[in-house]
């Protein structure tokens, strides 16, 4: 070919540069590399870090205002059994079988520990001769737990100390801030709760719910290991049995059982009752349930408040009317010429049964259609309906010669 023809061809592609590089990355550039991207990924991970941190608090504020609905079956009454038992032949109990049931039950109360805490008030006073005063405090027990919060049940007259917040100490010795959800003034119980994400991992690992057992199945004699403030101060336990299951406490609309046992306990004493399964099986509050047997732990049987725990817990109050009465029996019907049913000896001021018109001395006998002939007929019937909802009471009111019948619309209130 003519020379000038190779020199036209590289004219026509002058534009294209060809440069032959070495693909062979040398060591040096490699760890240089590694290096570079080993930051980069350590930068990025604290980064991510450092927003979740940031954004966690809030993430949980948001699902902390979306709480389960708290429920607690009731318990039902257990079966009568008529059969004769066979006596049991006693064995000896030697000094070792002590020690294992005192070892077994020191078990149970330290798993039981866990749910068990103490509210007090906070005493904002800066007072010289106030400090190193033991502020007043009432035991109480964890109901519920999720990521929400942790709700505790305790005796309400610790509102009536003075202060200026509520706190409540877990098992592991750390105080956190809680607030007032519900109280009922009628049964003295109240819930509060204290917010889960403030709670440190340490706290979280040591707290547990506690199981509300049946205090139906109780019996006199059975064991039974009480937790809390029963001498005054936090931190106590003590082992017994269950003295007696026969006692009961009227309040307004409603009676309910009390457990007492052989433990002794501080006139203002509070505390937590538990079984052998380590179940709560009473609430106890000497101030409330102890005015007959001021030195012995007693408390409301568990069965009969589960109603009350799981309508506080969820925010609402407790169905109240306002009656005090005592149950007219068909023997003293009988015997007076009067209705049996409940006779009515006192009304609450500015309670529902007042603002309807219902009086000391009329007979209660029927209620929402059903007949009532006692207190705990009375407290099943309005348990049924809900604040705000209007119920129709009939009495029998003595006249000048007999007793007329008399019906009255009652709105359900709450005493809170």
């Amino acid at each position: 070919m003519p020379d000038d023809y190779e020199n036209k061809q590289d004219e026509k592609y002058s534009f294209l540069q060809e440069t032959v590089k070495d693909e062979q990355i040398k060591p040096k550039k490699m760890v240089t590399m590694i290096f570079r991207l080993a930051g980069k990924g350590l930068v990025f991970g604290l980064a991510a870090c450092l927003a979740f941190c940031g954004i966690k608090p809030w993430v949980e504020a948001i699902f902390a205002r979306n709480t389960d609905v708290v429920t607690i079956p009731e318990d039902e009454e257990p079966e009568v059994d008529e059969t004769t038992e066979e006596p049991t032949v006693q064995q000896e109990f030697t000094v070792e079988n002590y020690r294992e049931m005192s070892n077994a039950l020191t078990d149970v109360a330290k798993e039981a520990y866990k749910s068990v805490v103490t509210v007090e008030m906070m005493n904002g006073s800066t007072d010289l001769e106030s400090l190193g005063e033991q502020a007043e405090s009432v035991s109480g027990v964890i109901v519920w737990k999720n990521l929400a919060e942790v709700l505790i049940v305790a005796p309400s007259r610790i509102l009536d100390s003075d202060g200026t917040g509520i706190v409540i100490t877990f098992n592991d010795g750390k105080t956190y801030d809680a607030r007032l959800k519900k109280q009922d003034k009628n049964s003295q119980l109240a819930v509060f709760s204290v917010v889960t994400p403030t709670l440190k991992d340490s706290t979280e690992k040591s707290i547990q719910a506690a199981t509300l057992g049946n205090s139906n199945v109780v019996t006199k004699g059975m064991p039974v290991i009480a937790i809390g403030n029963q001498f005054g101060y936090s931190g106590g336990s003590g082992y017994g049995i269950i003295s007696t299951v026969k006692n009961y406490i009227n309040t307004a609309d409603r009676t309910y059982k009390v457990l007492t046992t052989d433990i002794t306990a501080a006139e203002t004493g509070s505390t937590i009752l538990f079984n052998t399964d380590g179940e709560v099986i009473g609430i106890g509050d000497q101030t409330v349930t102890g005015k007959d047997s001021a030195n012995l732990v007693t408390g409301y049987a568990i069965s009969g408040i589960k109603e009350v725990i799981e309508l506080l817990s969820n925010g609402n109050g407790v169905p109240y009317i306002g009656i005090n009465g005592v149950e007219i029996t068909e023997e003293i019907a009988e015997t007076q010429g009067i209705p049996q049913g409940i006779y009515i000896k006192g009304i609450e001021a500015d309670s529902p049964a007042m603002q309807a018109g219902i009086q000391n001395g009329d007979i209660l006998v029927s209620v929402d259609g059903e007949n009532v002939k006692s207190l705990y007929t009375l407290g099943k019937i309005i348990s049924k309906h809900k604040v705000d909802e209007r119920i129709k009471f009939v009495v029998q009111r003595q006249g000048t010669e007999e007793y007329a019948e008399i019906s009255f619309n009652v709105t359900v209130g709450s005493k809170e």
